[in-house]
Order: C-alpha cells, then structure tokens, then sequence
C-alpha cells in the first residue's frame, strides 16, 4: 500500500467514526424524553360555555369554580392536575366545593386560545398553571400564580389545600 492509500482509508474510517458518532447523538436525546403525558387540556372546549354552565350549577350546590389555566405541553400543569388527584385532602375539598374547569391557553406561539379568558379573570402574565376562583354567580374572588404554591419541583399539598379552603371560607 503506498501512503496516499493508507491515508484516504484513514480518512475514511475518521468520517465513519464522526456519522456513527452524530446518529448515536441523534438517537439519545430521544431515547432519554420521558413518554408523553396524556393531554389534560381540550383545546377545541367552548370554555366559556362550560363556565356558564358551571355557574347555573354551582349557585345549586353552593360551590365555587376553579379554573386552572395552562396547556398540555406545560409539565407544572401536568404536575398540579396530577396532584388535584393523587392527595386525597385536596381531591375531597375540590369533589365537594368546586367545579374544576381546564382553560388551554393553547400552544402555538401567535395563536393563543382563550387570552380573552386570560385577560378576564386576570392571570395574564402569571405563566402556567394559573388559577382563577370563581363565586357560585361567577363572580371572580381571586387570581393566584402557583409559582408560590410550588415546593420543589412540584406544587406543596398543604400550601394547595390552604389556597383552596381559604377561597371557600374554611
């Protein structure tokens, strides 16, 4: 073999070397993604016609709505909706004195979903989730950021469940 062979055969393996090394690359990251959640979020609900129909029927069970607004790609929404199930204080506190309405906030950058929502129960500029309380009449009693009901790299059950029986007198 003379040198300039030795040399593109060096070459050669270098570049397979470099294209073995950019697929495994390519392929860890995707390996690595935790499995998508279930989306939580409907983005074709006519919410505001849930809410009106929430309204008829708190004012019958004297409860009060609660509207988490986010979307399905947001993992601290994902987090707090799952929470809303898995404590059993808060999961009773929500059964007996709210209705739980899901606002999507949508996910495409310049087509938002709902900011007339956003804008009416004022948590515009919160980030997500954001919560919204609101009377049996669907009177607004309060907008809360739940970047201070987070502990960790979750929401703190007993700051949720104060947050809750605060908004219902309790």
């Amino acid at each position: 073999m003379n040198s300039k062979t030795v040399m593109a055969d060096r070459r050669f393996l270098w570049l397979l070397l470099a294209a073995a090394l950019v697929l495994l690359a390519a392929l860890l990251p995707a390996q690595a993604r935790p499995a998508s959640r279930p989306a939580i979020y409907d983005p074709g609900a006519d919410v505001k016609a849930q809410i009106s129909a929430a309204v008829k029927r708190a004012g019958a069970e004297e409860r009060n709505i609660l509207l988490m607004f986010g979307g399905n790609w947001c993992p601290w929404c994902h987090r707090l909706h799952e929470l809303f199930a898995a404590d059993a204080a808060i999961r009773k506190v929500l059964n007996e004195r709210y209705f739980v309405l899901l606002v999507d906030v949508g996910e495409k950058p310049g087509q938002p979903l709902n900011q007339d929502l956003v804008d009416l129960y004022r948590v515009k500029g919160f980030g997500y989730p954001a919560l919204a309380v609101l009377d049996k009449g669907g009177k607004l009693l309060c907008a809360q950021s739940t970047g201070v009901l987070e502990k960790g790299k979750g929401h703190d059950p007993a700051k949720i469940l104060a947050f809750l029986t605060l908004q219902i007198g309790e």
